[in-house]
């Protein structure tokens, strides 16, 4: 018996060249694969862009268990075999999915190619002849365009490899039927219908009766390998049902005599040698191309494709000639003529479109059929013709794919394009991509809002240019950039503009300081300064890369003004500058000195560098010539009486940041959750939030304007509808209309607050007719075990009407809207509504109080609202504050800061809310000034959010815009996030005063987050709007003055007040 070793020694040749082989075509095939641009394979918008194939779907399907198998009946147990090896390189390496893909897909070329040459040893029994025909088959078209991408063919390609060697093999031995039906097994799993090339060899190698068994004990395997297979990839498709090959007639095309041709012509010379390409914009999905080639036309890529051709066409015939001339291999010859026409027949029907997508199946068996060549008197010939078409076919297929996967770098998305490039390009500047801010005129148009990234990048409106600021040394040379300064180098601040309702930013680093400052409706300018003696030379450069980027096609300068896109003028451009246009995707642009005055070309690549010179102050002005509309929200010029004079200057500044930055990101009569291209739509809980901050922080007129929505929306959150969206609506809508005090507001409010509030009564009292579960001992909003929910599916608006999912969390804010429903009843003089929600709430805030441990102190809703802004935990302070010193200790360290940065800040802050409810002014200014130290944007006091929230379903990505523009690319998270605004805002201002409502004659606590420290020095705060007051209030060092516009209310003052300071309340009529 052959040991290893002597096997190894024996065969060591043929060893070396597999490995050689395999290791070379593999590693290629893997280089290669990273050419193919990441949307081609990830982005199911790009479906069908690489020929027609469907590529993000086939790569959805091998790298997660919750994808979209669809299309699984034609490939039956394509997934089960396939997604455990790239799940497990992807876990054993720690890589990306779509490495760990190509990683797998480098190991099955290795493991084809080793198999191609296996195969050639065996029917030929030379080497020479072995390796020529094994690279033809891995310089091939088929093997190019597709053992590059994460698709079936591959592994397809494969299992009739593996058929055609194990047909060789029983020409030398004969074989167990285990083997048979190891191998029909296989040949089906991953393409239905190359189960052909498994029942062919079963057919010449077994008696009719045994043929049959195996068949039939195939099919079995293959089903109860389909059923284990369904219970990992839930929604797998059954593919042995007729409909499977009913719904194959979609993709046949019509017998025309062109498409048969076409078909034919693409089956036998597309598969080796490449034709030339053609692109045309797709019209089934805008942005990306349909790839367009001449089959009939196979040596149009050019004078190495014509020799290719010549070649193939050569080495093909004598391979013919060979199949049909020899009695050699008989069983392989007729597994391989049958399955060649049977192939041939179905692609003839299918189409030559659909032809060249399987063309890495039939490569294997044309490579083959030209490997007779081997076996007639002319095999030198066929060898001479192999040899001149690996070379030939090498150079002409890599030049093909070169220019397809080039051509493909220009479509896409607008930043799956800058995607590319950065790829291409990964030494060049790009974006920050952190932090960037919103900087418009309140209600303005997502559109029309402006851009601004840390250290002074900026895009006027989304989809214009982004604006950066060089620092090049005496030789022009790139040294820096506004976008690479390091954040902590960085320092900003919002800057009053007078008579603008629009703050400008101010960015200071070590090389210059540069402010952002809106002049008017369109119009921005840009001052820069410079030191006296600086260490760098300062450029401005205008590109279609920025926070909000697009397309620059068109430069125009005049030696005055600059023209972007026969749109954007530049003004003010110092006469000593120099001026440089050109596109960035030309070779040394960055240092490019070109003395062209206009520059055009429709990828939109261009960039305008502008060298200051001399100098040390410029003001360039940005001007839109487009009619922008004017916004519908009335915003006055200064937030109403509202000021702070207090000794910490970031608190006045986070605060007052918070103000603008809900301001900002308003569009229209809306709010948004986060910066309004991340998220399109209104989304009612954080607008809530954002509705109070703004009434609470003098932006009650802005507050009032917004209110409609909040009035006439009942469930919608976003895209999908819940249960505690009625109970916030009446807790804003309430807190506007006690800060107004306006009846006509009010009349306008009750139908509105009335309506909200008997759906929360209905919910409460009852999960569907006849179960009433408001009592002592049960949950309100809790389901009936037969209570019929729907999930609301993301992305899909039409949900099942009248039906949403009840949240025993829900219950919380409910007993908070119906107090401030029957607050609204009693001005209203409908006395019989009020008793009946506050008897409701009452009974709410029983049950919270009964089964707190039991359920709702497992809830994080609890600690978020349990007293603010809902209150219902005043019934069991001490019992919530225990609970909640838990569910803090979790999350903070020792020393009271968090352990790591939450994904969803403004639940910290809302739990902080808690504690400064409680009095433990400690914990409050440890979080504040973790945030402080955790600006995305320093100095901007802005933070990051999630727009889903774990109690939302995830957003449908279609709703971010962001695609759509050169920048923001891959985030580390989402900012500004606007919930978290509010929720800052609202905790700093109850920080200053808030009602006590747990007392049992509600109390204005003032200075509640004071700092010990501050009452050295004068207090003056102003405007604050509190439970339907406006309070006032100034420390002199001595005692206390308080002003209350409205009505009397007990005051009490903060923890860091000396005891028995003396307190001088004022009480005035609110003024209307």
């Amino acid at each position: 018996m052959i040991t290893l070793r002597k096997y190894i020694q024996q065969y060591r040749i043929d060893i070396f060249i597999v490995l050689s082989l395999a290791v070379a075509i593999a590693g290629m095939s893997f280089l290669a694969s990273q050419q193919v641009p990441d949307p081609i394979i990830q982005d199911f918008y790009a479906q069908d862009a690489w020929f027609g194939s469907d590529i993000p779907t086939v790569f959805g399907n091998i790298t997660s268990v919750q994808s979209d198998f669809g299309r699984n009946n034609k490939h039956p147990l394509f997934p089960l075999f396939i997604f455990p090896p790239i799940f497990l390189v992807g876990k054993i390496f720690r890589l990306e999915p779509i490495l760990a893909a190509r990683v797998v897909l480098a190991l099955v070329v290795a493991i084809w190619t080793g198999l191609l040459f296996v195969l050639f040893r065996l029917v030929s029994g030379r080497r020479l002849d072995a390796t020529l025909f094994s690279l033809v088959g891995g310089v091939s078209a088929a093997a190019i365009f597709w053992f590059v991408v994460p698709e079936s063919f591959p592994f397809g390609s494969l299992t009739i490899l593996i058929a055609l060697v194990f047909v060789v093999l029983t020409q030398y031995q004969k074989l167990s039927p285990a083997w048979f039906v190891a191998l029909n097994v296989v040949t089906l799993s991953v393409t239905i219908t190359n189960w052909m090339v498994g029942i062919l060899t079963t057919l010449v190698n077994q008696r009719w009766k045994k043929f049959l068994q195996i068949m039939l004990v195939s099919f079995g395997v293959a089903n109860v390998l389909w059923i284990v297979q369904r219970v990992i990839f839930r929604n797998s498709g059954y593919s042995f049902s007729l409909r499977t090959f009913i719904g194959e007639k979609k993709f046949m095309a019509e017998p025309e005599h062109g498409s048969v041709l076409s078909a034919i012509s693409s089956f036998f010379y597309q598969t080796i040698v490449m034709p030339a390409s053609q692109f045309s914009d797709s019209l089934d999905r805008p942005g990306w191309a349909e790839i367009q080639v001449d089959t009939l036309a196979p040596g149009s890529g050019g004078f190495w494709g014509t020799i290719a051709v010549i070649a193939w066409t050569g080495l093909l015939g004598l391979g013919i000639w060979g199949f049909f001339s020899t009695n050699q291999y008989p069983k392989l010859r007729i597994v391989l003529g049958l399955t060649i026409l049977g192939q041939l027949f179905m692609h003839s029907i299918y189409g030559s479109e659909e032809t060249f997508i399987y063309s890495l199946h039939f490569a294997p068996l044309l490579i083959t059929l030209a490997a007779f060549s081997s076996l007639t008197r002319l095999r030198l010939v066929g060898l001479v013709f192999a040899a001149v078409l690996v070379v030939s076919a090498g150079i002409n297929n890599r030049s093909q794919f070169n220019q397809v996967t080039t051509a493909l770098l220009d479509y896409g998305t607008q930043q799956q394009r800058l995607e590319a490039q950065m790829q291409v390009r990964p030494s060049d500047p790009w974006g920050r991509n952190v932090g960037h801010v919103v900087v418009a005129i309140p209600g303005t148009d997502q559109s029309h809002k402006a851009y601004y990234e840390p250290g002074g990048s900026f895009s006027p409106v989304a989809g214009s240019f982004g604006v950066t600021i060089w620092l090049l040394d005496k030789d022009g040379n790139l040294q820096t950039t506004s976008d690479a300064i390091p954040l902590d180098k960085i320092q900003q601040q919002f800057v009053d503009i007078p008579g603008s309702k629009t703050p400008g930013i101010r960015a200071n680093t070590e090389f210059y300081e540069a402010i952002w400052s809106p002049l008017s409706v369109g119009t921005w300018q840009l001052n820069l300064k410079v030191p006296a003696q600086p260490s760098h030379r300062t450029a401005i450069v205008f590109r279609s890369v920025g926070p909000a980027g697009g397309a620059i096609s068109s430069l125009n300068w005049d030696e005055q003004r600059l023209l972007i896109n026969d749109r954007w003028s530049i003004k003010n451009i110092p006469s000593q500058a120099r001026v440089y246009l050109g596109s960035e995707r030309s070779p040394g642009w960055m240092q490019q000195k070109s003395d062209a005055t206009q520059w055009s070309d429709e990828k939109g690549w261009g960039f305008a560098r502008v060298e200051l010179g001399e100098g040390t102050t410029w003001n360039l002005v940005i001007e839109d010539s487009a009619t922008l509309p004017k916004p519908v929200l009335q915003v006055s010029e200064t937030p109403e009486t509202f000021a702070l004079n207090l000794p910490d200057q970031q608190f006045v500044d986070s605060l007052k940041a918070q103000v603008n930055h809900l301001l900002m990101g308003l569009v229209g009569d809306r709010t948004r959750p986060s910066d309004p291209l991340s998220y399109t739509l209104p989304r009612f809980r954080d607008g809530a939030y954002q509705l109070v901050a703004l009434a609470r922080s003098g932006q009650l007129e802005v507050a009032r304007q917004l209110s409609t929505y909040f009035a006439e929306t009942d469930f919608l959150n976003g895209t999908h509808s819940e249960a505690d969206i009625p109970a916030l609506g009446i807790w804003a809508l309430e807190t506007v209309a006690k800060q107004l005090q306006q009846p006509d507001y009010d009349q306008w409010l009750w139908s509105h607050v009335r309506r909200k509030a008997e759906l929360i009564m209905d919910m409460a009292t009852t999960n569907r007719p006849g179960y009433p579960v408001v009592e002592q001992s049960k949950i309100p909003f809790s389901e009936h075990p037969d209570f019929l929910t729907t999930d609301t599916v993301s992305g899909k608006m039409d949900g099942a009407q009248g039906l949403i999912s009840l949240d025993t969390t829900a219950s919380i804010m409910s007993y908070r809207a119906l107090q401030d429903a029957a607050a609204l009843a009693d001005r209203m003089n409908q006395p019989a509504d009020a008793k009946r929600w506050r008897e409701q709430a009452n009974q709410m805030q029983t049950v919270w109080q009964k089964r707190f441990q039991a359920k709702f102190s497992r809830l994080d809703a609890s600690y978020t609202n349990g007293l603010w802004p809902s209150w219902i935990a005043a019934i069991n302070q001490n019992e919530f504050d225990q609970s909640l010193q838990t569910h803090w200790a979790a999350q903070h360290d020792k020393t009271g800061r968090l352990r790591q940065p939450p994904a969803n800040p403004f639940f910290n802050l809302a739990e902080t809310h808690q504690w400064l409810l409680l009095g433990d002014r400690d914990r409050v200014w440890s979080t504040l000034k973790w945030f402080w130290e955790h600006q995305a944007s320093p100095g901007l006091y802005t933070w990051w959010g999630n727009n889903d929230g774990p109690e939302a379903s995830a957003s449908p990505q279609s709703l971010s815009h962001w695609h759509r523009f050169r920048g923001w690319v891959n985030p580390p998270n989402i900012t500004p996030h606007y919930r978290t605004a509010a929720e800052m805002a609202l905790l700093q201002l109850d920080m200053l005063a808030y009602v006590d409502q747990a007392k049992s004659i509600p109390t204005l606590v003032i200075g509640a987050g004071v700092q010990p420290q501050w009452l050295s020095q004068p207090l003056n705060v102003k405007g604050l709007a509190v439970g339907g007051n406006l309070v006032n209030w100034n420390w002199d060092g001595k005692q206390l003055t308080v002003q209350i516009q409205g009505e009397k209310i007990p005051v009490q003052l903060g923890s860091a007040f000396p005891p028995n300071v003396p307190v001088n309340v004022v009480v005035m009529q609110k003024a209307s």
